[in-house]
């Protein structure tokens, strides 16, 4: 889970860009032999008037903006490095060669600097590279990526997966570690992994079979706010996609799954849980096919305000094409219809902020709404062109 909270870290990239620049150098083994296939990153270094020893009120490890892999003679060439601070690293140790992140010399990037024979050499003896694959191939258009996370590296890493499911690290420290996917899978967890001094080769990543869970969620006596569906199991999270209709659908693997429906505001609550006739208040339980009709009911608080307006300076022959709009953050958008004496009525609105407008009334600006508990009238004055 640590891994997935940094998916965002940069892969190395093979030409620089305008404005950024380059460091390259070669990294040398603790016997003093070309390093290969290791991995290399520049960090983000503190300011002059901070050290990495100060703590995190004053810094912390930054995700690396440039990675890369050491070539056959222990080269490497880190591109695309934005003007800054930085320290170059590699696995626990720091240019020029050492542990002891407050003795690291920091390098300042200039706008397309190019700094050559930055070279350095690891003082923690490699451990084996890390490869594996991942089965079946990946069925959406995201390039998946495979990271590896553990206490022995300065940085989480992070590499492709292959169109045929293979990722490789590199040599990496020996120890344990765990590798992720991102974006995860349903029903995979973290895969623990035991790095010595030998390559660790053939890891199988096994994703396993999906079903389609569907459903809707019906609100009583009152409107769908926004809310975060999930499916969770001890060893997996699944987020459902809630439509604005409250139609959900998400793809889930064979296990007993809770249900749950955070985010809502106060006073909302879930009151049932239903998968066709089944009770699935305690979760549902996902066999070899697809589960439809699931039936996710929501009680509202009580009495929620009406929200009533009339509408001025609207001709006639308007007002049967017009909606009344309401928008906001809670709810997201609730819509109404207006009467031929201009008026119009929400039966029952969560209190919180919005944005009143007129559907096809461009010459009315949104005007803002704050709901509380209490009834409201709202007049509403369209101007004149």
């Amino acid at each position: 889970m640590i891994a997935l909270a940094f998916a965002f870290i940069l892969l190395a990239q093979s030409a620089p860009t305008a404005g950024q620049g380059v460091v390259a150098g070669q990294l040398r083994s603790l016997a003093g032999s070309p390093a290969v296939a290791v991995r290399v990153a520049a960090i983000l270094a503190p300011t002059e008037t901070s050290r990495p020893s100060f703590g995190s009120q004053y810094y912390y490890a930054q995700p690396p903006v440039s990675t890369t892999l050491t070539d056959n003679q222990g080269r490497y060439r880190l591109t695309n490095i934005p003007p800054g601070r930085y320290f170059i690293v590699s696995g626990t140790t720091y240019y020029p060669s050492t542990l002891d992140a407050d003795r690291a010399s920091v390098i300042t990037i200039s706008p397309n600097s190019t700094m050559e024979n930055m070279d350095f050499q690891l003082l923690r003896p490699l451990g084996g590279r890390v490869s594996g694959r991942v089965t079946p191939k990946a069925d959406n258009s995201n390039q998946e990526k495979a990271i590896l996370s553990g206490p022995n590296l300065q940085e989480i890493l992070e590499v492709p997966v292959a169109a045929d499911g293979a990722f490789e690290f590199g040599h990496v420290p020996t120890g344990v570690y765990w590798v992720d996917l991102v974006p995860p899978s349903a029903g995979m967890g973290s895969f623990r992994v035991q790095v010595g001094d030998k390559d660790v080769t053939g890891l199988e990543l096994v994703r396993p079979t999906t079903h389609a869970v569907t459903g809707r969620i019906v609100v009583q006596n009152g409107p769908l706010p926004r809310a975060h569906l999930a499916f969770s199991t001890l060893t997996s999270y699944v987020g459902a996609t809630i439509n604005p209709d409250g139609t959900f659908s998400a793809r889930l693997h064979s296990a007993h799954h809770r249900v749950e429906l955070a985010g809502m505001p106060v006073g909302y609550t879930v009151t049932s849980v239903r998968a066709g006739t089944q009770d699935a208040t305690q979760g549902i339980v996902v066999g070899n096919a697809d589960i439809s009709n699931v039936v996710i009911t929501v009680a509202a608080p009580r009495q929620l305000p009406k929200v009533r307006g009339q509408i001025s300076g609207l001709p006639n022959a308007r007002l049967s094409s017009t909606k009344v709009q309401l928008t906001g953050p809670i709810i997201g958008s609730l819509e109404t219809g207006v009467r031929q004496d201009g008026s119009f009525e929400f039966a029952a609105v969560t209190p919180g902020m919005y944005s009143l407008k007129l559907s096809q009334v461009p010459e009315l600006p949104p005007l803002p709404l704050v709901v509380t508990w209490n009834d409201a009238e709202v007049p509403v004055v369209v101007p004149g062109r």
